[in-house]
């Protein structure tokens, strides 16, 4: 009855969204009464309970604290955020339980995650006079739109404000739209869906101590499983937003062709990379530069700025061990291609050679992103153990 109700609230809700999106005169305020609407009724079917509204009410007063915050006392944005992350990960509201390789009951935190990141990086950019003349009623469309309030890509305010000002013909958002929506679909649920059966059926998660090669093809399952079910959802969500008058940012762009650490970072989930880039990495590699100028400071200063921002992108997953421990695997492995890739090249001499070299630089990234994937799909202690097994011991 409570999916049903919010089925029938949430449709024309979202729907008049649409008709208000793409009209010529705007009306900020009863945009941001049909985003709460619909987002609430989107929170209510995902987790089974009108509980949600409450969580939806918190990421309200959080987007009007921020507002608030942003143009005094923005570090208190900080703690304000960091607060309610750990408040929202302790709250029984997750999702639907369903027993799957990427944890379904971690919706929740991630999906708040989302939110605490932009509401940082609006904080940050109105202390520092980069958001311009963004208003409030255009922040908590951005903040709180059903199209990426429970997963995808994390996009900027100003972007958003500007294609909220902006009136495309319904059509071409219809177009686009729906073709977005019905690639997500086909990758979640013909191709993630059958990846997710046989990972079901041989999952070293529960039982660590399988044949080698099933270890190493449940791993290279996994490895796309990921890939598609989170790049069908993100396809989903751009597909919405299309709709629904916002361009959202694209988070992927073939990762596992990529040749480095680096290069995979910048195609893999490329909004959480490009933010934790610039509010973590850069301010933590700026401070200690300025404070250690002296170019002996430089790789230890490198290594520092990449292991915490990792680290954070780890926990940004959840607040568990082995999340930290796959953060600090990219991390040293950012660092580690940082120190290599930085020397003089050698001058290209064979095209045949330099396939070659090229194709195992794929190959070598793929091997090294996929092999991380194993403390994400697993606790601590059984992690270590699938890592023994792919070499052919057991523990």
């Amino acid at each position: 009855m409570v999916a049903i109700i919010a089925w029938a609230v949430g449709i024309p809700a979202f729907i008049g969204l649409v008709v208000l999106a793409h009209r010529e005169q705007e009306r900020p305020w009863w945009r941001v009464g049909l985003v709460i609407v619909s987002a609430g009724a989107l929170l209510t079917v995902t987790a089974g309970t009108p509980l949600v509204l409450a969580f939806l009410a918190l990421n309200a007063a959080l987007v009007l604290i921020t507002w608030r915050l942003g143009g005094t006392r923005f570090w208190w944005v900080w703690v304000v955020a960091v607060v309610a992350l750990l408040v929202v990960s302790k709250l029984p509201l997750g999702g639907s339980g369903v027993d799957n390789p990427v944890q379904a009951s971690r919706g929740l935190w991630i999906g708040f995650s989302y939110l605490a990141f932009r509401l940082i990086h609006v904080a940050v950019d109105r202390h520092s006079g980069r958001l311009g003349d963004v208003t409030l009623p255009e922040v908590i469309i951005y903040a709180l739109h059903p199209a990426s309030i429970v997963s995808g890509p994390i996009d900027r305010a100003r972007p958003s404000a500007k294609a909220q000002r902006q009136s495309e013909p319904l059509r071409e958002s219809l177009r686009v739209g729906l073709w977005r929506i019905l690639r997500g679909l086909f990758l979640k649920f013909v191709i993630a869906n059958t990846l997710f059966s046989f990972i079901q059926l041989n999952d070293m998660a529960r039982d660590p101590d399988r044949a080698v090669g099933v270890a190493w093809l449940w791993l290279v399952a996994y490895s796309f499983y990921l890939f598609t079910d989170f790049a069908a959802y993100t396809e989903i969500a751009i597909g919405f937003g299309r709709l629904a008058g916002l361009t959202l940012p694209e988070n992927f762009n073939r990762p596992y062709l990529s040749p480095s650490p680096t290069v995979f970072w910048q195609r893999w989930h490329m909004s959480l990379s490009f933010w934790v880039r610039d509010y973590i990495f850069f301010p933590i590699a700026r401070t200690l530069r300025q404070r250690y100028p002296d170019d002996r400071w430089r790789a230890p200063i490198q290594f520092v700025a990449h292991m915490t921002t990792m680290g954070a992108v780890g926990l940004w997953h959840g607040l568990t061990p082995n999340f930290l421990v796959w953060g600090l695997w990219h991390g040293l492995g950012l660092f580690i291609h940082g120190q290599i890739g930085g020397r003089p090249k050698p001058r290209k001499q064979w095209e045949r050679i330099d396939h070659i070299k090229h194709a195992a630089n794929i190959a070598g990234t793929y091997l090294f992103v996929t092999l991380g994937w194993v403390f994400f799909a697993a606790d601590l202690p059984t992690a270590l153990r699938i890592f023994a097994r792919l070499i052919g011991l057991s523990v």
